[in-house]
């Protein structure tokens, strides 16, 4: 490995500044594409034909972009970012064409495939880029911004997929994904050249690759068929569960002994790491599975239009934009990344118990507040402990931890939404019985109940709101295990800036 002071960089502000607009653009491009779809598939159905395959248009892209990005974070790692990056736009890009150009619903799910990979990628190297160039104390600011990023592309994705649909077609949701993919290009890839590379021998892990991809898309085939087209308990599924399990074994044992490992063991080890991870997985999986099943409790069990459903959501989302941004200017004043979640998720546990338990009761603006308080005590845990990773993982492995972190939110939001979606289910089963074949959320958003079985509907979501918050307190006492280390002052390219 070259001399940590050989290639020592200095990046003005205007340089940083263009770095981060460019990184921001590149991960506004991933996160819109994983909602701007949702509007558009009625008419891809109607074009394509093949409705019965239509949920595989979002669901190739979740398989590939959860497993591209430990994979791509570490390549960045080997490779420096600019390359990486280069290859993940490209994806995306020529993923989008394919897309627009789909003949039929196959190869349209293929190139969302093809997509996802890139997706994933910049997902990962949006934060990594920036851990390169600002001072961990500085990150927090950062993250609170990319908190805005994600709020602002779940809103916004499902409304311009529906304008673009509505006046040119559905293949423009996907082609306007190449004037803004040349354009994030353009803005960061000039300023990314002063970056430094690791000048090393280096063998890319395959089988890792490999063994991670094939766990990953098993486990999310599960949750994406389980109780829809697989029975949970039938061979098929079993079967899936088996192969995850085998193969996530598998990648833990290869990782010990590769020389290049994509997620390096002492990730596992290390204090403030592994409990960020589980962290994450937990909160951001309760998080998600609030957002996801919360407009469907609006509509069943409170009565709300699906429009209104929509506007009721919002606090939820502005809230928690607003305290990760509050939480990451902490960051940077204090030096610290523990306090914030700390005050702020007790509050958001002790709400979501109380919902719980008067959820067959509420009002719907009532229910709407009390998830907007939710949201303010949840909001602060996500740029902290993307922080508090970062600040713990050496030079040569930003990429990794950017990695390891986005990885552990992708899994935990899809397992969070498929368990709580199963407990609504389950439990509302016999007050659905009247109903018909309910064999989803989507359908019982669509059939009309009594007001006994909206009761029925409603103490299910209350059952789920609880075990929500069961899932938010074990992830703040994980939290609270995390050691709070004082954060650097100096960009890694000032302090170690050869070590990639």
């Amino acid at each position: 490995m070259a001399d940590g002071r050989e290639n020592a960089v200095s990046l003005t502000p205007s340089e940083i500044r263009v770095i981060v607009i460019g990184a921001m653009l590149a991960l506004f491009l991933a996160a819109l594409d994983q909602t701007i779809v949702a509007t558009a598939l009625p008419p891809i159905a109607n074009d394509l034909g093949d409705f019965a395959l239509i949920s595989w248009v979002v669901t190739a892209y979740l398989l590939t972009s959860t497993c591209a990005t430990p994979i791509v974070g570490k390549l960045s790692d080997l490779y420096g970012r600019r390359q990486v990056l280069r290859v993940c736009l490209a994806l995306f890009m020529l993923g989008s064409a394919l897309c627009a150009l789909a003949p039929a619903m196959v190869p349209l799910i293929l190139a969302r495939a093809l997509q996802g990979l890139g997706g994933g990628g910049l997902m990962t190297l949006a934060q990594a880029t920036i851990a390169d160039v600002v001072s961990p104390r500085e990150r927090g600011r950062y993250a609170g911004y990319f908190s805005i990023v994600w709020g602002g592309s779940s809103v916004l994705g499902p409304m311009i997929g529906g304008v673009v649909t509505q006046r040119y077609g559905w293949p423009w949701i996907f082609w306007i994904n190449l004037p803004l993919g040349l354009t994030a290009l353009l803005v960061a890839d000039r300023a990314l050249r002063k970056l430094p590379v690791a000048h090393r021998r280096s063998t890319i892990d395959y089988a890792g690759i490999l063994l991670l991809s094939g766990a990953t898309v098993a486990l999310l085939l599960i949750l994406s068929l389980g109780g829809k087209r697989l029975p949970w308990t039938g061979p098929q599924s079993l079967a899936l569960f088996g192969a995850a399990v085998i193969l996530g074994g598998l990648f833990l044992r290869n990782q010990k002994r590769s020389p290049e490992p994509i997620v390096p063991p002492h990730f596992l080890r290390d204090r403030v790491i592994r409990p960020v991870l589980t962290t994450i997985f937990l909160i951001f999986g309760s998080y998600l599975a609030l957002a996801v099943l919360a407009p469907i409790y609006f509509q069943v069990a409170l009565g709300m239009s699906v429009s209104d459903a929509g506007l009721l959501m919002i606090p939820l989302g502005l809230a928690s934009v607003l305290t990760a941004n509050i939480a990451g200017q902490n960051t940077r004043k204090t030096g610290r990344y523990k306090r914030p979640p700390l005050f702020g998720m007790p509050i958001a546990i002790a709400v979501l118990a109380i919902v719980a338990f008067y959820a067959d009761s509420l009002s719907a603006p009532m229910a709407a507040v009390a998830l907007m308080v939710v949201g303010l005590g949840i909001g602060p845990i996500f740029p902290c402990a993307t922080v508090a990773a970062q600040n713990a993982a050496p030079r040569g492995q930003l990429g990794a931890v950017s990695g390891g972190v986005a990885f552990s939110r992708a899994l935990g939001g899809a397992i969070g939404v498929a368990a709580a979606s199963a407990l609504v289910l389950g439990l509302a089963a016999g007050a659905l019985t009247a109903a018909g074949q309910i064999s989803s959320l989507e359908d019982l958003a669509r059939v009309d109940l009594s007001p006994e079985a909206r009761d029925g509907v409603a103490r299910a979501f209350g059952v789920m709101f609880g075990a929500v918050a069961v899932a938010l307190a074990i992830g703040l006492a994980v939290f609270m295990r995390v050691e709070d280390r004082p954060l650097g002052e100096r960009s890694p390219l000032a302090t170690n800036p050869g070590a990639e």
